[in-house]
C-alpha cells in the first residue's frame, strides 16, 4: 500500500506544480471520498469529479496565495490492510513573513490499487493549528483553503 500511496502523493505534487488535476482522475476510484474536519474547511466530498474540482479550488485560492509550499508525509505507515495513514506536514513561505506550518492525521484508503477515501483531520486543540490559525488571520485573511 505504501507504494500505491506515494504513487498518489507524487501523482498530487504533479497536479499542483502543472494545474493538470485531469491526471489524477485514473488514481481515484468513481466513487472517491475525501473528508476534512476540525478546520474551518471542513467538508465532505463524494465521486471522483467532486474531489478533483475541490482539490483545485483549493490549491487556487490557498496555496497559489504564497511564494512557496511544501507538503509531505510524516510517521508514514500502513495502518490497515488497504490504508496508509500519516501526520501530513505543511509549510508555507510568504513574503518576509514567518513561515506558516500546520499538519493534519491523515488517511488514504486504496481500492483496486486507487484511492476510495481519503481523510484530513485537523485538531484545533493542538498548538500548531491554533498558530496557524492566527497566523492565516494576521498575514494572509484572503486566503481561502475550502474545497466547496
Amino acid at each position: 500500500m505504501i507504494e500505491h500511496w506515494r504513487n498518489w502523493i507524487s501523482a498530487f505534487d504533479r497536479a499542483v506544480d502543472s494545474d493538470d488535476w485531469d491526471n489524477l482522475r485514473p488514481l481515484l476510484a468513481d466513487d472517491a471520498s475525501y473528508t476534512v474536519s476540525g478546520a474551518p474547511f471542513a467538508c465532505h466530498l463524494v465521486g471522483a469529479d467532486a474531489v478533483l474540482a475541490g482539490f483545485r479550488r483549493s490549491i487556487t485560492n490557498f496555496d497559489r496565495q504564497f511564494d512557496q509550499r511544501w507538503w509531505f508525509g510524516v510517521g508514514v505507515r500502513e495502518f490497515a490492510p488497504d490504508v496508509v495513514s500519516a501526520r501530513a506536514m505543511g509549510v508555507y513561505r510568504l513574503a518576509n513573513k514567518p513561515l506558516l506550518h500546520f499538519s493534519a492525521h491523515s488517511q488514504w484508503r486504496f481500492r483496486d490499487g486507487k484511492v476510495a477515501a481519503m481523510q484530513d483531520c485537523y485538531d484545533v486543540c493542538e498548538a500548531d493549528v491554533q498558530a496557524a490559525l492566527a497566523w492565516l488571520a494576521q498575514y494572509a485573511p484572503h486566503a481561502d483553503a475550502s474545497y466547496c
